[in-house]
């Protein structure tokens, strides 16, 4: 244990850059004026400090914002290009995002609209954004844009699309998010590493997905309104809980470990409460009183396979409010609610499917081929990598 705990350290140290900028996402609203189009830029404002990389020393965000908006936006009528009519202008708004308006200036004539959207992919691999458009004539467009797919071609007449075309893009959206989300990924990675067989894979992905279907629906119909920052690091809170029963599987804690992990906890807590962090002090409370308590029925003798359903679907309910994140995000019609939350609820569980299914794909493998020693060793590893990554999310969203 002691081993493992160093290994932590180093791993958390070492990835702790890598880390920073985990997910992102973005959205904008464009609507067709008399002399072009004129977009509305939104982009929380932790994610563009990744553009102070690339800006002259003492840059403010809101300035190379503009910048990256000037240069990463193209907007065409046709086969020509529209002018930028100004510099965006940029402000910071109070629910800490960026937000920037530009306004385009497209020649006269005729030919389709279309959007090319570069400002934040070329930094991060998983974006997403979220692009929203209307025309003068009919109804609002959307398209989900990534790195490999950065251009949306807006129709002239604003035609309506389809339901079953409306409900994949949403389909489509809640894989990308789910599969370009590296904190719920590790949640699946470290419930695999405790479970041992199908069966029990079956019930910790059944209880996950329970748990993130209920406050999915909850979250975005306005149901449930928890603090979003708070629930980021709750995420992270659940990838180190679950890392940890991994390791206590094959060691279990005893006394002292138990009071020691309950008192660092207790610690952190009083300190949110000066401090004036993210997650509240009954929150807090409640995170002392249950890891105390599970620890203390692990070091008695209790199993962890006889908690993972359980657990899975708790930690569940934490994520779901995070899934809901982007869709409250996107300001929809209500017309489009029911189509956005099933389809990106079923997105996000095919995504999951697919990935626990090439994971536990390797792990088998793994097993077959092999030696022991190496898949021991191999564990450790996993167990360390998931955990520093649960530690460094935990503590870093809790006090943004």
């Amino acid at each position: 244990m002691r081993q493992l705990f160093a290994l932590v350290l180093v791993v958390l140290s070492l990835s702790a850059p890598a880390l920073a900028h985990e997910r992102s996402r973005s959205v904008s609203n464009w609507r067709e004026t008399e002399s072009g189009m004129t977009g509305e830029f939104l982009l929380d404002a932790r994610q563009a400090t990744l553009f102070l990389g690339t800006m002259p020393s003492g840059t403010s965000l809101e300035t190379a914002f503009g910048i990256r908006l000037a240069d990463g936006l193209q907007v065409r009528r046709g086969d020509r290009t529209c002018d930028l009519v100004a510099a965006p202008m940029v402000r910071l708004l109070a629910d800490g995002r960026l937000q920037g308006l530009t306004d385009w200036r497209c020649s006269e004539g005729g030919g389709p609209v279309a959007i090319d959207v570069q400002v934040y992919s070329p930094f991060s691999p998983n974006h997403v954004h979220f692009l929203q458009a209307r025309m003068q004539v009919g109804e609002r467009q959307e398209f989900v844009l990534t790195r490999g797919n950065t251009l949306a071609r807006l129709s002239e007449a604003g035609e309506a699309l389809p339901l079953a075309q409306r409900l994949g893009r949403y389909v489509s959206l809640g894989v990308t998010h789910i599969l370009g989300g590296p904190d719920h990924l590790a949640f699946l990675l470290a419930l695999l590493l405790i479970v041992a067989n199908w069966r029990q894979i079956l019930l910790a992905t059944a209880g996950f997905t329970l748990g993130h279907s209920a406050t999915l629906a909850l979250a975005y119909l306005g149901w449930i309104n928890p603090p979003g920052a708070a629930i980021e690091a709750l995420i992270g809170f659940s990838i180190l809980f679950v890392a940890a029963e991994a390791a206590f599987q094959t060691a279990k804690p005893d006394r002292r470990q138990v009071v020691l992990v309950t008192m660092v906890l207790a610690v952190m807590a009083i300190a949110n409460s000066v401090l004036v962090g993210t997650i509240s002090v009954p929150v807090w409370l409640g995170l002392v009183v249950c890891v105390g308590s599970y620890l203390a029925w692990l070091s008695a003798g209790g199993e962890v396979q006889r908690t993972i359903p359980a657990f899975s679907a708790g930690f569940g309910l934490i994520h779901g409010v995070g899934f809901a994140g982007i869709l409250l995000e996107l300001d929809l019609p209500r017309e489009d609610q029911v189509a956005a939350l099933f389809g990106f609820n079923l997105g996000v569980e095919l995504g999951q499917v697919v990935f626990v299914a090439l994971a536990g794909l390797i792990f088998l493998l793994a097993r077959r081929l092999l030696p022991g020693r190496v898949l021991t060793y191999g564990r450790f590893v996993a167990i360390a990598l998931l955990s520093a990554a649960g530690c460094y999310w935990f503590l870093s969203r809790a006090w943004a």
